[in-house]
């Protein structure tokens, strides 16, 4: 078996962005669909949604730290910074769809699509250069 392809994966970030990005959003849809199969009648939609919500962040959070990005940094101030870029993320995907869908008219579906793809070149980025910055110093957990 040629391990060259995988090791050549191993190495290369952006591709590990990806690839766990793609099993992040399996997760996050999967953590929805259980918790509103389970409590949908006895939670209200946006508790779900929440609820789901800080789960994939979570899940998104740990599997970038070790994967991704391969941190050893201060895990709480990683995590409180990925938490501010996706907050970032999601108010300016709202923003950008209020003008582009609700002002403008255009197509959701083909907004979202590009929104998407946009802020997956900015949140990789981000996280780089934000939420998983290198620092010079030895950082305490």
């Amino acid at each position: 078996m040629d391990l060259k392809p995988l090791i050549k994966w191993s190495n290369s970030q952006p591709l590990r962005f990806l690839v766990v990005g793609a099993w992040n959003f399996v997760f996050g849809y999967f953590a929805f669909a259980g918790l509103y199969w389970a409590m949908n009648g006895r939670w209200p939609d946006w508790l779900i949604s929440t609820i789901a919500a800080i789960l994939g962040i979570t899940m998104s959070y740990l599997t970038h730290r070790f994967i991704t990005y391969r941190s050893h940094g201060c895990w709480w101030r990683e995590y409180l910074r990925f938490y501010v870029v996706y907050g970032g993320q999601s108010i300016l995907n709202v923003f950008l769809i209020w003008i582009l869908v609700t002002q403008l008219e255009l197509n959701a579906y083909i907004v979202q699509l590009s929104i998407s793809v946009v802020l997956t070149v900015v949140s990789y980025w981000a996280h780089k250069h934000y939420s998983f910055k290198q620092t010079n110093h030895y950082e305490e957990d």
